[in-house]
This record gives structure tokens, sequence and C-alpha cells, in this order.
């Protein structure tokens, strides 16, 4: 996989400047949320929703994630990527990854689990108010040399809290609600960094396509291009093939592969048209999970 960009660290600009004191509060309130849900649950062996994973399980990745995060803004050395996995396609070292180091939480006692995650939760959010928000932080779970912004990091933290989150509590029977303006925090950023390191090999390959992601409410936009097995992404405007409006929360748990984009454009969460509308039903296809 190539990606387009002419940053050494792979790392696209983000097209919408991330609210980083949002970002950063938002952050803070889904942490609190998701330990009082864990701790809420009577049996943390109970399967999450979304992935394979236990609650226990996925509350560990979620712990772990905080720390990996919290140490690729300072500049630290950290184990997050098992050296056999990293020239991997980007799911199987993903997977690789999560695998091995779930295994390093104690994850047995949900009150455990839960001060893990507020620890990690207050240590992220110091250094990440403390970073230049385009330093350039290691990742290499992401692929051999890739870093990410400290922006990017951020907005990813708090996809992971949410969509987890979410995971749980679906997974238990349990709300989760996700507001617009979170969900606008994460994919805003988060989006437009990570497809160009999601996008599948085989995607573009007969043709290339070009759609423009526009968010309701007065959302981020931006226009991706996929050919070859490369994405390249740009501020909205120009000519495209495909336009997708949606709905903040729609298109985040879409991304993030926890709704079917069949049922999204059903119920009219997400829309796709332009002059070649047909083309949305292919977008989610061209990426894996971010």
């Amino acid at each position: 996989m190539t990606i387009h960009t002419s940053h050494p660290g792979g790392r696209q600009p983000a097209v919408v400047p991330l609210d980083r004191e949002a970002a950063r509060a938002a952050i803070s309130a889904a942490a609190a949320r998701f330990t009082a849900l864990l701790q809420d649950t009577d049996d943390i062996e109970r399967p999450a929703a979304g992935t394979d994973w236990t609650v226990a399980e996925t509350a560990a990745h979620v712990s772990n994630v905080l720390t990996g995060f919290s140490a690729a803004i300072a500049g630290e050395p950290h184990a997050l990527s098992p050296e056999q996995y990293l020239e991997a396609d980007f799911p199987t070292r993903l997977a690789a990854n999560n695998g091995a180091t779930i295994a390093m939480v104690d994850h047995a006692d949900a009150g455990r689990l839960a001060d893990l995650i507020t620890v990690g939760t207050q240590r992220f959010l110091e250094l990440a108010a403390a970073a230049d928000p385009e330093l350039e932080c290691e990742t290499p779970w992401y692929g051999p040399g890739r870093t990410r912004s400290a922006d990017c990091v951020t907005a990813l933290a708090l996809g992971e809290l949410t969509v987890h989150g979410h995971d749980i509590a679906t997974g238990t029977g349990r709300p989760w609600p996700i507001s617009d303006e979170d969900a606008k925090l994460v994919v805003g950023t988060v989006c437009p960094n990570m497809s160009p390191l999601a996008v599948r090999p085989e995607a573009g390959r007969r043709a290339p396509v070009t759609y423009e992601v526009r968010l309701r409410g007065n959302g981020p936009r931006y226009v991706i291009r996929v050919a070859d097995g490369t994405a390249e992404v740009r501020a909205a405007g120009g000519r495209v093939d495909c336009v997708i409006s949606a709905d903040p929360v729609t298109y985040l748990l879409v991304v993030y592969g926890r709704m079917p984009l069949g049922r999204a454009l059903m119920r009219g969460g997400m829309l796709a048209y332009g002059r070649r509308p047909w083309l949305g039903l292919r977008f989610k296809n061209l990426f894996f999970n971010p």
C-alpha cells in the first residue's frame, strides 16, 4: 500500500483543525462515563459488541491504548507492536498488537481496570495539553516508521473511548448516547488522517473514485480520492464522483464498523448523491476500520 503524502512519517494533514480544548474535555467526560459503565457491569466476562472481546478485554484494550498514546506523545519507548507483524497489512498488524497487549494487563477486576483507565486518561490529557499539536508521535502499530500528530492521537483516543464504550453498553444492554459534537471531533480528524493508512490494497484498482464527505450540522467536509490501493485526502471542493452526506454519529459508527453501511443508507443517516451516487454503496468497503 502506498500513501500519497510529502511527509516522511506518512501523515496526511488534518483537513479541519481539531478543537483541542473541546477534544480534551470530551475525552475526560468519555473516560468518566466509560469507567462508570465498567464498574456497573455485573459480569465483565460477558461479551462486548463490535469485537470478539469480553467487557474485561475491551477495557484492557482501552487502558493499553491510552498508555501507548501517552508514550507516543512523550517520546518514550513502548512495546505496542510485535516485531514479526510490522510488515503485515493494516488489520493484521493491529489485531496482533491488540492481542499481545491485552494479555499484558490484569483484567480480572472491574475496579482495577477502571482505575487504570482513569489514571491513563489523566496522564494522556496532561501530555496532550502540553504537546505541540503538530508533534510527530511514533506510532509503529500503524506501520514501520509511521507517525501521527498529537492532534490525530488525541482524536483517536476520544474515538477509542467512545466506540468501545458503545461496544460495552450494546453488549450489556445499556444506553450509550454519543453526541454529534463528539462524533465530529473524532471523525473530522481521524478520517482525513487515517483513511490513507486504512485503505484496502485492492481499492480503486479498476478505476479511481473520488468522494466528498459532508457531515451534517455544519460538520467537517473533505474529499478523498482512492486509486490503485492508495488514498489522497484534500479539502472539500472541486469535481467529485459521489457526495456522501452523513449524520455525524451514524458516520462514526459506520467508519468504525459498528453499523452496516446499508442500514445507514436505508435509515437516512447517510445519503449518497452526485454524478455517480451508486458509488456510495462501495464506500465503506474501500477501507479497513481505523
